[in-house]
């Protein structure tokens, strides 16, 4: 059985899509003699017959039905190697990691991220859901190429920052909590009376380490989606990014809170988000390609708009 070779799969593969020898010929440019040889040594080597030939067209036969798919499955792993090895030889990335920040918006990244799994199929993906500072954390440290962070307070200036896009918060409950009974503005001090679901990183979680909480009482809680969960079975209170419960506050299923002054605001503060990625850790195409698509570019050569360091000294960021 030894002896196999890729035109044997190609020419059994082409003489079944196009239904006959002479077809196959025709497609691949060849002698219907040589379709036949190729054909006939294939049978040979393999000792099964492929094909019946007792019709006017030849059929598979049981044998040939049930190594076609493995002869295929040759010939799209060769393709691929082929296509894998060009895009290494042009210094394409053999995989790619990605850290999300927890108030990235999904439905864009999602979006972006198909367009690239078919521009770069052979690129493979590591996608991270971090929170706060333990995202960029992940970039400073070198296991993320690429982070898609919320800049809810100034970023080290090793990283080079691109906007994206900027997100809003807004202070929700559900309906009947008592919170929403309130009309209209209320005093800020009443939040402290209300358990309040902090999204918090695991370290902060394990560290007992509160920022930003206004709640006397209050749960920490490392998933989003458990967050708006408990929020909709009228746990506590928190704010979201507005755009992930946009839709619940339009079914009425949570309620927006107005307390009059935020930390000092008057309204709830917003966050601009940003692709980032360290300096001194050049990405390759498809690295370049994302964070210019993350970025909202018209084109994969479109020149990123540059978010530069604010002088600002780091301080604590704020949880809410």
């Amino acid at each position: 059985m030894d002896g196999f070779s890729l035109d044997q799969f190609a020419v059994f593969a082409t003489v079944v899509a196009e239904g006959s020898f002479a077809a196959a010929a025709r497609r691949l440019n060849r002698a219907q003699s040589a379709i036949t040889y190729a054909i006939q040594r294939l049978e040979e080597q393999s000792r099964v017959t492929l094909f019946d030939r007792s019709a006017y067209r030849p059929t598979l036969t049981e044998a040939g039905r049930a190594l076609l798919p493995r002869a295929q499955r040759v010939l799209d792993d060769v393709a691929d190697f082929r296509l894998q090895a060009a895009g290494v030889a042009e210094g394409e990335e053999a995989e790619l990691s990605l850290v999300v920040g927890a108030y990235a918006p999904p439905e864009s990244l999602a979006e972006t991220l198909k367009v690239f799994n078919a521009a770069f199929p052979l690129v493979q993906l590591r996608i991270t859901v971090e929170h706060f500072e333990a995202a960029a954390d992940a970039l400073q440290e070198g296991w993320a190429d690429i982070g898609l962070l919320t800049e809810s307070v100034p970023l080290p200036p090793n990283l080079e920052r691109t906007f994206c896009e900027r997100v809003e918060l807004v202070a929700v409950a559900a309906p009947g909590h008592p919170l929403t009974r309130l009309k209209g503005q209320f005093p800020p001090e009443l939040l402290r009376d209300h358990l309040q679901l902090v999204l918090s990183a695991r370290a902060e979680v394990r560290d007992r380490r509160d920022y930003g909480v206004h709640a006397v009482r209050r749960w920490r809680i490392t998933d989003m989606s458990l967050r708006r969960a408990l929020l909709l079975a009228g746990i506590g209170w928190c704010s979201m990014p507005r755009r992930m419960v946009e839709a619940d506050i339009a079914a009425g299923r949570l309620v927006v809170l107005k307390p009059q002054r935020w930390e000092g605001a008057d309204r709830m503060p917003s966050f601009p988000v940003v692709v980032a990625h360290r300096r001194d850790r050049p990405l390759g195409p498809a690295g370049r390609w994302l964070v210019q698509h993350l970025a909202g570019a018209a084109e994969a050569t479109a020149k990123p708009r540059r978010v530069k360091p604010k002088p600002a000294a780091r301080s604590s960021p704020r949880r809410t």
